[in-house]
Parts: structure tokens; C-alpha cells; sequence
């Protein structure tokens, strides 16, 4: 029999694994409720045609495409599903894919919009947490199948809701253990100013898509697709003079107008990254905050402030992206209504603290009380005193088995277990209990009572 195995670029997560994401999740997500996102969850199904050009041509060529359940025959005229018979008479051909699995949480967020527009309260935040589909070669911290957490903000055009954000990712990253996080910021009209000072006759979007694979084939990679598209060499000097990477202040923009000849798209991402400069300057960031000109975002539909956060030095690319959009939910009918979110990658945080092992030391151990018995009377009491433990909160397992003591111990130090309860016939007699710390063997004795008071300031 053929071994079983995941699909390449998907993954089990075990128990120890899912404690760790666990903690991940529920960092970000208490930061998300902290500043007023409130949860939603959309289908891992979407159609297809809303799926379908909404992430440029590369992204399209990403997205997962559900074969269809009916025959094709069913799907054209008669004269056409003859002609198939005929020709194949005994294979069964699908028709056309009509659903997809979702390759964002953004598309599907703004469809969930349009359709809820008169339930919705404007503006609306909303945080998600949801698996993702692309179909793209897996390599380090790339999958086919990975966890997005979204935090979006639509229905406002105000840029607090943009120093929310900056202010959401430095938070994030110093209670994961990541306060090195570099947080690249850009707008796309420095973009647009870039496409409108060289002359570049050819789309902006297509202007975007190549410079944002400067960290994958470099500055000469994206110097050659240019060429190639009929800029020229000279176009591309001027270009990469005007690709900065600075710190975001009041005097650093001030040279940014000098250095776009005051383009008016120039001045409109100046004066926006102001306005989150005066929002924030009352904020003690640690991470690393950089105007960085060279960051594109290839997605089509980002239209004002565009992030990207990494990691120094973990081998991995960006673990978060975003950006402002001003009319995503226009190609579902609602127009002029603007939005903006970020994104963090779960499995590439994850990535990083499991090599780097900057997991905290609350995860180096069980939460979990064990309790151990000696027989079937002291099991059954066991449960009962377990049942105190579990409403006052604790999580608590009862050995179910009947084996010798030492077996309980063994299994208790395999699963990580930091407290086992001994439950034996001079406890159930005088009603204490005897805890024993596993990880420093000490054991002491303690009334029911004494041991919920001690396991709540050991915060179990």
C-alpha cells in the first residue's frame, strides 16, 4: 500500500505546532479587537468571475480553479454537444469552472461588502482570520494552502485609520519577540509620479509589476524587463536616482517634493504620509519604520499608502503587506467607496520563530494538569476533584488508564506536562492533594482549596 502524504505545499499541524500558531493568532487578533476590528468570515468558495482579474495577470495565473461537475455537453447547443458525442463517445469532459477557491481575503471582503451594504454601519472594521489558495511552486515560507489574519477599514478615506495600522504592526511585532521588524511604507502615486516624470508610454500597472520584483531578480532583472519594454537605459538611471530608501520625517518629505520637480501625484503621497506622521508623533515606535520608493505592491487594485513588513536576516520575505484601495467594491457596483487593510502571513511568522526559537518559556510546557491515580477508586475520585479544577477554568486531563504510576509520569513528561495531581487513598481520605512540578521535582501537599488558589497564581 502506497504511503499517504500532503499535497505538495500543504501541511498537518499537530497539537505542539497549533499551540504555537495559537499564540500568534491570538496576539494579532486581541491587538485587531484593541483597536476596533470586529470578526467575519467569508466562504472558502467564491465564483470565479469575481475572482478573475482582480490580482493582476500574475495572480490569475495563481488562482485555484474548481473543475466543474456538469459535462460540457450540458453546458452548449445541441449541434455543438452532438459533435462531442460523436467525437467522444466515451469520455466525460467537464464544463466550464465556474467557482474558485479564494486567493485573498480582500476580493472577498469587498464582495461581502456590496452585498451587506444596508446591514453595515460605515465605517466598518473587520478583522479575518482564514485559510488562503495560490497556486505557486512551494519553496521556504511560500505554500499553496497558508493562513491570512486581514485587518480592513472601508467606508472612510481618512488616514487615521493608515496610522492605526502602523501603529497595530508595531505592537504585533514586539509581543511576538520581533522588534527588529522593518516596516517598509510607499504610496502608489510616488508610483504614478515615477511612470508620469520618465514619459513611460505603456500602463502603470505594468510599471508596478515589474519593479515589484526587484527583491526577487534585483535591480539588473527589473533594469532588463524595462528595456525590454522600451525604456531606456537613460529612463532607468533617472529611475533608480529617484528609488529611495529614508527615514518617513517632515524635512525627508520636504526633499521628496524637490526631488519629484513638486509632481502633483508626488504632493499628494506627501501630503498623506504628513498627515500619518502628525497622527503618530506622539507614538514610540521600536521597529524600524522606512520610506522605501522601490516597493510596489503588484496587486492591481491598491491606489494610496502601500506597506511591507520583513524580518532582518531570517531568510524569508515579507510576513505582512496592505495597503489603501479606493473603489475595490466599484467592480461589484458599489463605486467612490475607499478602503484599507493589511495582512499578516501566520506560516511565515511562524517560520521565523521556530528557527530562530524565539518561542516564549510559556510555551515550553503543558498547560494542562494531569491527574494521576493509583486504581479505579482513586480514578473516580480523581474525576470529581478534576470537575472542581475545570470550573474554576483549568484545563485538566485524568489518566484513563489503569497503569502503574510511573507509566502515568512517563506519559505526563512526554506530552510536557509542567503539574501532575497524585490522587491515592490518603488523599481521597483527608481531602488534600499531592502536586508535583515535573519540571523540578519538587512535590508538596496542599487541601483542594490551597491547590485552586495555587494554580491560579501560577497562572495554569
Amino acid at each position: 500500500m502506497q504511503k499517504p502524504s500532503n499535497p505538495q505545499g500543504t501541511r498537518d499541524f499537530g497539537p505542539d505546532i497549533m499551540q504555537k500558531r495559537d499564540f500568534i493568532l491570538g496576539i494579532i487578533k486581541n491587538i485587531f479587537l484593541k483597536y476596533g476590528f470586529e470578526p467575519l468570515e467569508t466562504p472558502a468558495l467564491e465564483k470565479l468571475s469575481m475572482l478573475t482579474g482582480k490580482y493582476g495577470d500574475e495572480g490569475d495565473k495563481l488562482l485555484y480553479k474548481i473543475r466543474s461537475n456538469r459535462e460540457i455537453t450540458h453546458e452548449v447547443d445541441d449541434d455543438k454537444a452532438q459533435v462531442i458525442r460523436e467525437n467522444f463517445p466515451n469520455q466525460w469532459i467537464p464544463g466550464v469552472s465556474k467557482l474558485g477557491l479564494r486567493y485573498d481575503l480582500t476580493v472577498p471582503f469587498a464582495r461581502y461588502v456590496v452585498q451587506h451594504r444596508n446591514e453595515i454601519t460605515f465605517p466598518f472594521r473587520r478583522y479575518q482570520i482564514q485559510p488562503v489558495w495560490r497556486a505557486d511552486r512551494p519553496q521556504k515560507g511560500r505554500f499553496r494552502e497558508f493562513t491570512q489574519c486581514d485587518a480592513d477599514c472601508i467606508g472612510s478615506n481618512s488616514l487615521i485609520h493608515e496610522a492605526d495600522l502602523v501603529q497595530i504592526y508595531n505592537e504585533v511585532f514586539i509581543q511576538l519577540g520581533l522588534p527588529n521588524a522593518i516596516l517598509k511604507i510607499n504610496h502608489r502615486k510616488f508610483l504614478e509620479a515615477m511612470v508620469d516624470e520618465l514619459k513611460l508610454d505603456f500602463p502603470v500597472t505594468k510599471f508596478t509589476s515589474t519593479l515589484d520584483k526587484l527583491d526577487k531578480i534585483g535591480k539588473d532583472g527589473v533594469i532588463l524587463e524595462l528595456l525590454n519594454l522600451g525604456v531606456t537605459q537613460e529612463m532607468c538611471n533617472q529611475l533608480f536616482q529617484m528609488i529611495t530608501n529614508t527615514t518617513i520625517t517632515h524635512d525627508s518629505l520636504d526633499q521628496l517634493s524637490t526631488a519629484f520637480n513638486n509632481n502633483v501625484l508626488a504632493l499628494t503621497a506627501i501630503d498623506d504620509l504628513r498627515s500619518i506622521l502628525q497622527y503618530t508623533e506622539a507614538i514610540q515606535f521600536v521597529i524600524k519604520i522606512e520610506l522605501d520608493l522601490s516597493l510596489a505592491r503588484g496587486l492591481d487594485y491598491y491606489t494610496g499608502c502601500i506597506f511591507e513588513a520583513m524580518i532582518p536576516n531570517s531568510g524569508i520575505g515579507s510576513v505582512s503587506g496592505g495597503g489603501r484601495y479606493d473603489n475595490l467594491t466599484g467592480i461589484f457596483g458599489l463605486n467612490d467607496v475607499s478602503g484599507v487593510g493589511i495582512s499578516f502571513g501566520v506560516d511565515r511568522i511562524f517560520e521565523i520563530l521556530e528557527s530562530q526559537k524565539l518561542w516564549p518559556i510559556t510555551h515550553s510546557s503543558n498547560p494542562s494538569i494531569l491527574f494521576c491515580h493509583f486504581d479505579k477508586d482513586t480514578q473516580i475520585y480523581a474525576v470529581k476533584v478534576a470537575n472542581q479544577f475545570r470550573e474554576k477554568g483549568f484545563r485538566v486531563l485524568v489518566y484513563p488508564d489503569q497503569k502503574k504510576i510511573n507509566k502515568q509520569f512517563d506519559f505526563a513528561n512526554a506530552k510536557r506536562f509542567k503539574y501532575a495531581i497524585i490522587v491515592g487513598k490518603e488523599e481521597m481520605e483527608t481531602n488534600m492533594l499531592s502536586i508535583k512540578n515535573l519540571m523540578t521535582g519538587k512535590q508538596e501537599k496542599r487541601s483542594i482549596e490551597e491547590s485552586l488558589i495555587f494554580f491560579d497564581r501560577e497562572k495554569i
